[in-house]
């Protein structure tokens, strides 16, 4: 089965921050960043139900889903989402090290 994927608001603030991020270290970086970040978002459509649970799932109360995906350097950033039929709506991407996310942290209405 094939999924939609779509990145809510923060989604694509959180994609761009972080690529600007990479980018003022190493324009090749962020390249291969956002090959890295493509990759996952294509294999997601493709078996998003062999996603994880989100370690926040019982603390946010909702089936909250992620797919983690590695740089060649090794960093490991997440994509969370949850799963609407036949679209995923991804509502953030989180690099190492950021907290975990809160019940506030979340707006699943966009």
């Amino acid at each position: 089965m094939s999924f939609r994927v779509q990145f809510s608001n923060r989604a694509k603030r959180d994609v761009r921050e972080i690529a600007s991020w990479i980018k003022s270290r190493s324009s090749k970086g962020a390249i291969s960043w956002l090959n890295a970040l493509e990759m996952s978002v294509t294999e997601l459509s493709e078996n998003a139900m062999s996603s994880t649970p989100a370690p926040e799932v019982e603390d946010v109360g909702i089936d909250l889903r992620q797919r983690l995906f590695k740089t060649r350097r090794g960093n490991t950033y997440r994509l969370v989402f949850i799963i609407r039929e036949k679209d995923i709506q991804v509502l953030t991407v989180r690099g190492t090290g950021q907290d975990l996310l809160t019940q506030s942290d979340l707006d699943i209405s966009e």
